[in-house]
């Protein structure tokens, strides 16, 4: 792994990073004034939706497809990938464009099939939130082809930061609540503005970088775009029916649940978004440059593959050991109560077991993606699907609401299984690979085992909650550095180059 690969993972993880906490900065916001009441599960409905709909599209099947057939094109020349690009934001505009009218017209009956075991005002809010909601299947999706553009171009900052201002606009609608009827309208038209936000600012980026769209439409890049594009959106869609079904067997046992479920989820997103999908998007036009070398390809794999693991594994083990705490530090005020925090620690717990799982998958997949080959992974997410979708039912409908996260961890084990077995089998590791990873493993449990004697001395609360996370990090560094962690060097080596330029420009 070159000190590039992992200088761009970390812009990305730092992007994220800041989004993903203005993201639970948000959902503080949502505690402190909505707790788990009946309008937060309207709104979570709502946008559910929407959020399905930017998982296949934008972060979907349109950064899958989009990404590969850019680098091709690229490679051929500047104005050709400018063709590319102009031709797919113009089919991306009309198929999003026909999504969000249709979501307007049939909100109604897409609330009452969502949100119909709820009260009938709950239905009716769930609506009038998804007619203001649905424009953002559009905004995300022109949102997408911009991101896909500054990922091939390896500005991955910019991008990864851009979701922060959704969150800060539905972070000013939350605190604005008091002057919209319903109060949780608020948050939904800030959520929608965020989205028009996001893409002016990465079609402002864009434009800097010195790329132009072009007046023209190319037949044959719309023909291939769309094909794949189809290919890909198999596999996102078919995963997102996760989130769905989860939200289904979640208004079954009763009001409040569907929130618990997403606060618990909004923090299990934390290590995930910032981590396994850093080394993900980083990986496609990584890869998608390699392709055409097998050594190089599968060396490229695995290094990036030992780069998730020394993020999630420590990750994993931490949030497992000090899931109570964070909760409370989040989000426990106002009308979020201590029993919610029991509550949403328990649905964490659950989430975080498929964490390694989720995040291995979505690199295992890139690898696929970046060969232009979306076959097998779209058809192991339909047997990850139908092991989700029995397993809700199943524990969801037995043992309540830790059934549903369970379920999705489970699948998540499931489909990593059966793609690594797929892929890895004649792509073995090397014993380089294998003794980062244990590495990485062994670092993480000495920092387990540092936080739970720490966790026996303090008394639970807010500073404890700190200084545990502080010690968390230090110690699976200073480990890490001590076994000569091949991550660790780079990183200190990417840190030296960094502070050399700094310096450099300084004069």
């Amino acid at each position: 792994m070159t000190n590039n690969v992992l200088g761009k993972t970390l812009a990305f993880a730092l992007a994220t990073m800041i989004s993903r906490l203005t993201g639970l900065l948000r959902d503080a916001l949502f505690a402190g004034y909505f707790g788990t009441s009946e309008q937060y599960d309207a709104y979570l409905i709502a946008i559910l939706i929407p959020f399905f709909l930017r998982k296949i599209f934008a972060e979907g099947a349109m950064t899958l497809s989009f990404v590969p057939i850019f680098n091709d094109r690229l490679r051929i020349s500047r104005k050709r990938a400018q063709v590319f690009a102009t031709t797919a934001l113009i089919v991306v505009c009309v198929i999003a464009g026909i999504v969000s009218v249709a979501g307007i017209i049939f909100s109604d009956q897409l609330s009452a099939a969502f949100a119909g075991p709820l009260s009938n005002e709950v239905v009716e809010l769930t609506s009038m939130l998804m007619k203001i909601s649905f424009p953002f299947v559009m905004l995300v999706s022109l949102w997408a082809v911009f991101y896909g553009i500054l990922n091939s171009l390896d500005a991955f900052f910019i991008a990864a930061l851009s979701p922060t201002i959704i969150n800060l606009t539905t972070i000013a609608g939350i605190t604005l609540s008091s002057y919209t009827e319903p109060a949780i309208l608020g948050a939904t038209i800030g959520f929608v503005l965020g989205g028009l936000a996001q893409l002016l600012l990465l079609a402002f980026f864009v434009r800097r970088k010195g790329f132009r769209l072009l007046p023209s439409f190319s037949t044959q890049d719309a023909k291939q775009f769309l094909l794949f594009f189809v290919v890909a959106s198999i596999a996102p869609a078919i995963n997102q029916i996760n989130s769905l079904v989860d939200v289904r067997v979640a208004t079954e046992l009763g009001s409040g649940v569907v929130a618990t479920l997403q606060y618990a989820m909004r923090v299990y997103q934390l290590p995930l978004g910032v981590f396994a999908v850093a080394v993900a998007t980083v990986a496609l036009p990584e890869l998608s440059r390699d392709n055409t070398d097998r050594v190089l390809f599968v060396r490229s794999l695995w290094k990036l593959l030992r780069l998730l693991m020394f993020f999630l594994l420590p990750a994993t083990l931490g949030l497992l050991s000090l899931r109570t705490g964070i909760v409370s530090l989040l989000f426990e005020r106002g009308a979020f109560t201590a029993a919610d925090t029991s509550a949403t620690s328990e649905l964490l717990a659950a989430y975080t077991l498929g964490l390694p799982f989720y995040g291995a998958f979505g690199v295992l997949s890139r690898a696929y993606y970046a060969k232009k080959s979306a076959r097998l992974p779209s058809l192991i997410t339909i047997i990850m699907v139908g092991v989700n979708v029995f397993l809700d039912i199943w524990l969801g409908l037995t043992i309540g609401p830790i059934g549903i996260a369970l379920a999705t961890s489970i699948a998540g084990a499931v489909g990593f299984a059966l793609l690594a077995f797929a892929l890895l089998r004649n792509s073995p590791p090397s014993m380089e690979d294998l003794g980062s990873i244990f590495r990485s493993l062994v670092s993480s449990l000495v920092m387990l085992l540092a936080i739970s004697l720490l966790k026996m001395m303090l008394e639970p609360g807010t500073t404890a909650t700190i200084v545990l996370l502080l010690i968390a990090i230090a110690t699976f560094l200073i480990t890490a550095r001590i076994l000569k962690s091949q991550e660790i060097q780079e990183l200190v080596q990417l840190l030296k180059l960094k502070n050399r330029s700094s310096n450099k420009s300084d004069r």
